[in-house]
């Protein structure tokens, strides 16, 4: 970094990255057709509702702050044809939207490349990216980011696995005091509560389709929060 401050100095020692919304913005790049593609299934599947009906219900359950899997919330709220399974039929959407092709096209948010290399000078920079891992592979190799990391670590939501998973991966590769740790990242009931649990520092980027969520417990408080990924500097005092 440009400002060569000690160690002493440096309030952390690792900085640990989540991938959507974060370095990545999916929800104008890629949200709008994977929603609609994960609808089209559904309605396919046997969901009672049209596309227009079931994208509009998609827009308004990300700014109500509700929690629910927004498969299982479409699924409750428009019900399935007679002779469909319900649960079925939000498989078939969970599935349009985790596991699909990623367009060439996507990149990351301006001046983030050029962020992460200067952070790197001082800092261990880790990618903690949740989602479906040959998806996310995908983005990675697209983005052309994987040197940017000193590692890079997927886990799946639909296997059970949890973002804590990874970081205590990278704290027992990287054994620092849990406070040297800084999750930056968009939502504040993964990258937020579960590495707070941990004892870790956390920021919040409020941006894209979790934005509206509020926390429900000391957990899910960040200690800093940030509208966009380029303010991390300034505001984490890095």
């Amino acid at each position: 970094m440009s400002d060569n401050k000690t160690d002493k100095m440096r309030p952390f020692a690792h900085l640990v990255f989540d991938l959507d919304d974060t370095l990545l913005d999916t929800s104008r790049q890629l949200l709008p057709r994977a929603s609609r593609d994960a609808c089209a299934a559904m309605i396919v599947a046997g969901l009672e509702a049209t596309l227009e009906q079931c994208g509009k219900a998609w827009d308004e359950h990300h700014v109500s702050q509700d929690r629910h899997e927004i498969f299982t919330h479409l699924v409750e709220h428009f019900g399935v044809r007679g002779g469909s399974d319900a649960a079925s039929v939000a498989q078939r959407g969970f599935h349009a939207f985790y596991n699909r092709k990623v367009e060439s096209t996507i990149s990351m948010f301006p001046k983030m490349r050029e962020m992460l290399l200067d952070l790197h000078k001082n800092y261990g920079i880790h990618l903690v990216t949740a989602g479906n891992r040959a998806t996310q592979d995908e983005k990675i190799r697209i983005l052309k980011i994987s040197n940017l990391f000193d590692g890079i670590y997927h886990i799946d939501p639909s296997r059970g696995e949890f973002k804590r998973d990874a970081f205590n991966r990278i704290m027992s590769k990287t054994a620092c005091p849990p406070e040297q740790y800084l999750s930056i990242g968009n939502r504040i009931d993964s990258d937020i509560a579960e590495a707070k649990a941990l004892g870790w520092k956390t920021c919040w980027v409020r941006y894209g389709e979790h934005s509206s969520m509020l926390p429900t417990s000391a957990l899910e408080e960040p200690d800093f929060v940030i509208d966009m990924t380029n303010e991390l500097i300034e505001k984490c005092h890095l």
